[in-house]
C-alpha cells in the first residue's frame, strides 16, 4: 500500500514539474512579444481590429470578411489554420496591436482612417497613425481658420450635376459638411431636392431662380474628356444667356474637381481626395475666400483660364525629387 502511495506521489510530482515547465515556457514566449505601436480607430465605422498577445484579427464590416494575422514565432502559428469563405489566416512577423474605438460623425474622417486598416497588414501601424493624425490635425486647423474669416454673409455653394439634359443637386452629406467646414453655406435643400429638365421652360426658370442665390458652383458633370470641358460647355448645359443675375459667374467661381487627373480620364479626387480631406478643404476655402496666392490641388476654376496639373505619375516624381 505504501509503495502504491509512493508511486502516486511520484506521478503527481512529475505532472507538477511538467505543468510548471509549460507555464514558464509560455511566460517566456509571451514576454518575448514586443509591444510596439498602439493604433486607435477614432472615426472609421466599417472596420475593426481585435488583438491578442500573438495575433491580430481584422474585420471588414463592409464585406463581412475577417483576417487572422498570427505572429510567426508563436505556437499558434504552428497549430492554427483558418481558411473559409469569410475567414483567412496568415502567418506573418507581427508585434502586438491594441485598438480602441471612438466614433466621430464625419464621413471623410471615417474614410481617411482606412490607412490604419492597411497599416495593420503591413505592420506599420505607427506610420499609419502618424499620417492620419497629421491629416486630422491639419483639417481641424483649417476649419478654425475658416471660422475666422470675416464677411458680411457666408458664401452660398451648390454641387451640381448634368446628365442627359437633367440638372440635379448633390445630396451627399460629406460634401455638405465640406462646405460648412470651409466657412460656406449650402443652398437650401428645400428648393434643391428636385431635378430640372433643361428642355422644360418652367424647370429652367426654377433652376435659374435657385442659382441666382448661389455664390459658388461645383460642377460634377461627368464627361469623357475632362480637359475639354470649359466655361462655354457649362453655360451651354445650363442654358444661360444673360449672366448678370448669377453671382458665381460675375465672381468667376465655377469649379470642377478634375484638375488633378491621370491619362486625361482618371480623377485623383476619387483616391487622393478620400485620403487627403484637408487638401480638399483647403481648396474649398480658397474658392469661398479667394486669396490668389494659393494653388488648389483638386479644384479647377472653369471661369478663369486654368490648366490641368501634371498627371499623378509625373506629380509623384516631382514630389520625390
Amino acid at each position: 500500500m505504501s509503495s502504491f502511495s509512493s508511486l502516486v506521489q511520484l506521478l503527481l510530482l512529475c505532472l507538477f514539474f511538467c505543468f510548471t515547465t509549460c507555464l514558464l515556457r509560455a511566460g517566456e514566449a509571451v514576454a518575448a512579444v514586443n509591444v510596439s505601436s498602439i493604433s486607435k480607430v477614432q472615426d472609421a465605422k466599417n472596420f475593426q481590429v481585435y488583438y491578442g498577445q500573438t495575433f491580430k484579427v481584422i474585420k471588414n464590416r463592409m464585406d463581412g470578411k475577417s483576417y487572422l494575422l498570427i505572429q510567426n514565432n508563436s505556437r499558434m502559428a504552428t497549430r492554427t489554420k483558418y481558411c473559409t469563405g469569410r475567414i483567412k489566416s496568415f502567418v506573418v512577423p507581427l508585434s502586438n496591436y491594441s485598438v480602441d474605438t471612438e466614433l466621430f460623425p464625419v464621413s471623410f474622417f471615417e474614410r481617411a482612417e482606412w490607412i490604419k486598416y492597411l497599416g495593420v497588414f503591413a505592420n506599420v501601424e505607427a506610420r499609419a497613425n502618424q499620417v492620419y493624425d497629421a491629416v486630422k490635425e491639419n483639417y481641424l486647423c483649417l476649419t478654425k481658420a475658416a471660422e475666422s474669416k470675416t464677411t458680411s454673409f457666408k458664401p452660398v455653394a451648390a454641387w451640381l450635376e448634368y446628365s442627359e439634359g437633367i440638372w440635379s443637386f448633390a445630396k451627399e452629406s460629406y460634401k455638405m459638411k465640406y462646405v460648412v467646414d470651409a466657412g460656406g453655406e449650402n443652398v437650401d435643400e428645400s428648393i434643391s431636392k428636385n431635378t430640372y429638365n433643361i428642355s422644360v421652360p418652367d424647370d429652367v426658370d426654377d433652376l435659374h431662380a435657385i442659382l441666382c442665390t448661389v455664390d459658388v458652383v461645383f460642377d460634377e458633370t461627368y464627361v469623357a474628356d475632362p480637359p475639354e470641358y470649359n466655361i462655354s460647355t457649362f453655360l451651354q448645359n445650363i442654358n444661360v444667356e444673360d449672366q448678370s443675375c448669377f453671382a458665381f459667374l460675375s465672381n468667376k467661381s465655377v469649379w470642377r474637381y478634375d484638375k488633378r487627373i491621370h491619362n486625361s480620364t482618371t480623377f485623383d479626387w476619387l483616391d487622393g481626395g478620400i485620403s487627403q480631406p484637408q487638401l480638399v478643404l483647403a481648396d474649398l476655402i480658397e474658392a469661398f475666400f479667394p486669396t490668389g496666392n494659393y494653388s488648389t490641388t483638386y479644384l479647377r476654376n472653369l471661369a478663369k483660364v486654368s490648366c490641368h496639373s501634371k498627371t499623378a505619375q509625373n506629380l509623384q516624381k516631382a514630389l520625390s525629387a
